[in-house]
């Protein structure tokens, strides 16, 4: 029988919501109106099916403490155990993870005619691009025991599915959208029990057991997004902390000239409240939430130079970790 799956167009427009601790009603463009649906590549389907098998249950590997930090910028990946001894490795792409035992590199290669994920071993420098098919894969988190890379894939403009791929056998599966639309920018809570994502109105909430993605709970983008100038889009990230009560993410905010302009925030599943971790006129390229209880992220200025800081859960207050500025900072990512 001839399988199919459908997921709804996403209309972007660059005119969105916004998100902190102002209650004021939404009066925005709708940013994602889905029109007619659309079949997702049937070759891309058979492919799905054919690679998904379940995974064997695992643990999580020790951690190298040689490498603890990957941060992209100034047009570089440089990764160390300390922020202020870093290395530079001979990787040139976006989308940067490093893997939880501090081995690997996950990036995305833009340069050729469609853009690809590959995984750099930092000690043998050898370099591997998966074998994911002819459209565009986007790297975007390692799970917490090394053994799954969830990826985003874009079949056209303006439709994007996430895809788990396991990186001890080459098999992967799809993250179904139970409202069938485009999903975005997938990442794993640090005990690697859950999975959220986003569709830039909803954001969706799965359990993660054996490499099986299960749809958990939808919490509404208006819930983090309350101000008229702030909104999901494609490039904000969310995660969920170790104790599963709250959700780190960024949102962009469109109160200011500047482009890519992103908030970071905590919001608290239990009592609503939203809570901003940095100042309003600093701006948040990437974060990460470890599991020792930290939010390591770039904060960025108006000159656009960026310094990493670290904030504990506990307090949510911003301390920067290193003296040096980043220039173009892209990507801040910590092995759990």
């Amino acid at each position: 029988m001839r399988l199919r799956r459908y997921i709804s167009i996403l209309f972007i427009v660059f005119l969105m919501p916004s998100c902190g601790s102002c209650t004021k009603e939404h009066s925005v463009v709708d940013d994602s109106k889905a029109s007619d649906t659309l079949e997702i590549p049937e070759e891309l389907y058979r492919a799905i099916q054919a690679n998904t098998k379940p995974a064997a249950k695992k643990t999580k590997p020790a951690h190298d403490a040689a490498n603890f930090f990957a941060i992209a910028a100034d047009d570089c990946v440089l990764v160390g155990n300390s922020i202020e001894i870093l290395s530079k490795v001979d990787v040139c792409g976006t989308g940067v993870a490093i893997s939880p035992d501090g081995s690997l590199i996950a990036y995305t290669d833009t340069t050729g005619r469609h853009s690809s994920v590959h995984l750099y071993d930092i000690m043998t420098k050898k370099d591997k691009k998966l074998d994911l098919g002819t459209y565009d894969y986007y790297s975007r988190s390692f799970s917490p025991d090394g053994h799954f890379l969830a990826v985003n894939c874009f079949f056209d403009a303006y439709s994007c599915m996430v895809l788990i791929y396991d990186l001890r056998d080459g098999t992967f599966s799809n993250v179904d959208n139970p409202e069938s639309q485009s999903l975005y920018n997938p990442t794993f809570s640090p005990d690697g029990t859950l999975l959220v994502c986003h569709d830039m109105r909803k954001v969706f909430v799965y359990s993660f057991n054996d490499g099986i993605a299960k749809h958990i709970k939808s919490i509404s983008c208006d819930n983090l997004c309350l101000d008229n100038d702030l909104s999901m889009n494609t490039s904000c990230r969310l995660q969920l902390t170790s104790s599963h009560d709250r959700i780190v993410y960024t949102c962009a905010y469109y109160g200011t000239l500047r482009d890519n302009f992103r908030q970071l925030n905590v919001y608290n599943l239990r009592t609503g409240n939203i809570t901003k971790v940095i100042p309003d006129n600093k701006s948040c390229p990437d974060f990460e939430v470890s599991d020792d209880g930290n939010i390591y992220f770039l904060m960025e200025s108006d000159d656009l130079h960026s310094v990493a800081c670290m904030a504990k859960l506990t307090d949510l207050k911003p301390v920067m970790i290193s003296k040096e500025n980043f220039t173009k900072g892209e990507a801040l990512r910590v092995a759990y």
